[in-house]
């Protein structure tokens, strides 16, 4: 198995550990703010009103139909970051030719986001914040009944949450809203109570490295934004064969030594109901934060039994849903963990 497929994530670990996630006024209230002090708003009265008003029965306004249906959480020093996924239809966001460009389908939209933290039956409003995008599609490949996925990044701490959130087209006026419910476990927590917990595992086709630092909270098509990366997950999780996606995530709970060395030990494997179809070589790594490139295999070895005899044939991968199987140890402790990502193989 193929390892740092890219020389970028060299540099992650070090990051997480040395930079400081902007916050651009991002982080709910501290602890020891006056419990009575009031969250600044920065969102326009008339959408703060229909955001509150959906909130009790998650009620949405569908002129601009949109919902989160996935998040990730990622490592940041002394928070998390937390992403949001929605997939969207290219008519619903109005994209358009714009009159100097006519390479191009453009739309300009702007993101209105709160969120409550879940401590009471009330939801507590926390922290509002607003952002813009601007998003293109080549006029070649535009299609008003594609879709694509859209990733909103921002830093909250661990707790149980919902965001209210309202998504405006600039041109056409169209606004839609949605409500999701959400949780950022507390990884540090379950690490001091020896337990493994890893953050959110998903495959990525692509990272590429940006000159700095992106504030936060901020919307993107097809990627997301983390330190000074930008991350492209593969879509749907669908797989071709000889695909080679990368993992990355951090693992909490490790045990290290004097010279902060972790001693890991992880069996990847590709499964098919549950059958082993590919077992890779148990990989080992000195550093919780884990980086690895998944090649998919292009042919499965199959027993073969008929009158010629019994024999070992290599056959063709079979179209459908398969799952990438980890089977993670910290050598040092004992601890064990196993982690399942599903995707979908797609040989046409």
């Amino acid at each position: 198995m193929r390892t740092k497929k890219f020389f970028i994530f060299s540099l992650v670990l070090v990051l997480i550990l040395a930079l400081t996630v902007s916050f651009s006024e991002a982080t709910p209230q501290k602890k020891d703010q006056k419990k009575d002090q009031k969250v600044k708003s920065v969102i326009p009265q008339d959408i703060k009103a229909l955001l509150e008003q959906g909130l009790p029965d998650r009620q949405v306004r569908a002129d601009l139909p949109f919902q989160f249906s996935d998040t990730y959480v990622l490592p940041a020093k002394g928070t998390y970051i937390v992403v949001f996924v929605t997939k969207i239809k290219n008519a619903d966001l109005s994209y358009a030719q714009p009159a100097n460009n006519q390479d191009i389908y453009q739309s300009d939209v702007d993101l209105f986001m709160q969120f409550y933290q879940l401590e009471s039956e009330t939801p507590k409003l926390v922290v509002e914040q607003k952002t813009a995008s601007s998003f293109a599609i080549p006029a070649a490949e535009y299609q008003p009944e594609g879709e694509s996925y859209y990733y909103l990044g921002y830093p909250l701490p661990a707790g149980k949450y919902i965001i209210a959130a309202a998504l405006g087209h600039r041109a056409t006026q169209k606004l839609g809203t949605t409500y999701y419910d959400f949780e950022i476990p507390d990884y540090e927590e379950v690490a001091q109570s020896n337990k493994l917990e890893t953050t959110s595992l998903f495959l990525l086709k692509d990272i590429q490295q940006m000159d700095t630092q992106e504030n936060y909270p901020n919307f993107h098509k097809d990627y997301f934004s983390w330190i000074i990366f930008k991350a492209y997950p593969c879509p749907d999780n669908k797989l071709k064969p000889g695909d080679q996606p990368n993992l990355m995530f951090m693992i909490y709970g490790v045990k290290v030594d004097e010279n902060q060395q972790a001693d890991i030990e992880i069996n990847f494997d590709i499964r098919k109901d549950d059958n082993k179809i590919v077992s890779f070589t148990p990989m080992k790594y000195d550093t919780n934060f884990i980086e690895q490139a998944i090649p998919i295999p292009t042919i499965k070895k199959m027993q073969i039994k008929d009158d010629k005899g019994e024999r070992t044939e290599d056959r063709p991968l079979d179209p459908g849903t398969y799952e990438l199987v980890l089977n993670i140890k910290d050598n040092k402790s004992g601890m064990t963990l196993e982690k399942r990502i599903p995707f979908e193989l797609v040989t046409e």
